[in-house]
């Protein structure tokens, strides 16, 4: 969140960070394992809320990532009615 605060512009579809960053250098920045990087970065892609590729990532769903990073409950719809 701190990069997409500091780093960050918006675009079309969602918040690009567009830095030479490797997976390596996000596990260095949050003090944990390449592999841990790369298993929640891959997860949260399939996820839909981000688009990592070579020295960028695209937040796609910031909202959702404000609610990883802050712990708080998923929100959830409520079921629609039929009528």
């Amino acid at each position: 969140m701190r990069l997409v605060s500091q780093l960050g512009r918006k675009v079309e579809t969602g918040v690009l960070i567009d830095l030479p960053l490797s997976r390596q250098d996000l596990a260095n920045m949050t003090g944990t394992t390449l592999y841990t990087v790369s298993r929640i970065l891959s997860r949260w892609e399939e996820e839909g809320i981000v688009e990592a590729g070579r020295e960028k990532v695209l937040i796609k769903h910031p909202p959702r990532l404000v609610v990883i990073a802050e712990d708080l409950p998923p929100v959830v719809k409520p079921p629609e009615t039929r009528r």
